[in-house]
């Protein structure tokens, strides 16, 4: 019995020292390593002026058609189809909610398909100012998007299995937006 005793005694030191240390280490500033990004691209959206239907339960609903434009990365490169748009509701706060869906073309003809959901947020003055197509600069301004990929079987299937973000630059006509694969 006793051997059973120190056996098990043994057993939960030995847990109670592990634990201890793993909180040591973590209130020492051991943080896990955050996942890297890899650069993909980037597109220069071209926009029409805002069509606003109003407002609505959920904040002001606008919508942003999307004619066009071009991106290009170290492994993609090609052109934006006219015919999507980026769906807005501007809540209470000022704060945009972004969902943007339209089509790219890549050089060699594929077409792949995108959404993206994200934040536009910005101090009242500086979102009358984009309201008003003035340029503002991204530092004045919080705009990040997660978009999603729908390409087909082949050359370009890699962008359905990955988790992507953007960081989006409003300028007067258009928008940039920079996206990054998540490693």
């Amino acid at each position: 019995m006793n051997t059973h005793f120190n056996k098990m005694y043994k057993a939960v030191f030995l847990l109670l020292l592990i634990t201890f240390l793993n909180l040591n280490a973590f209130a020492q500033g051991n943080q896990p390593e955050a996942p890297g990004l890899a650069f993909v691209c980037e597109l220069k959206v071209l926009l029409k002026p805002a069509i606003v239907v109003g407002e609505t339960p959920h904040g002001l609903r606008r919508i942003i058609p999307i004619t066009g434009g071009t991106f290009e990365g170290p492994m993609i490169k090609g052109k934006i189809l006219d015919g999507g748009a980026d769906w807005q509701i501007v809540r209470k706060d000022g704060v945009a909610e972004l969902e943007a869906h339209y089509q790219i073309q890549t050089e060699d003809g594929v077409t792949i398909y995108i959404k993206n959901t994200g934040l536009r947020v910005a101090t009242p003055e500086i979102a009358a100012k984009i309201a008003k197509g003035e340029s503002v600069s991204p530092n004045d301004y919080y705009f990040r998007a997660v978009p999603k990929f729908g390409a087909p079987a082949g050359k370009y299937e890699w962008m359905n299995n990955a988790i992507f973000i953007c960081k989006g630059i409003r300028n007067p006509d258009s928008v940039s937006i920079q996206v990054w694969k998540v490693l």
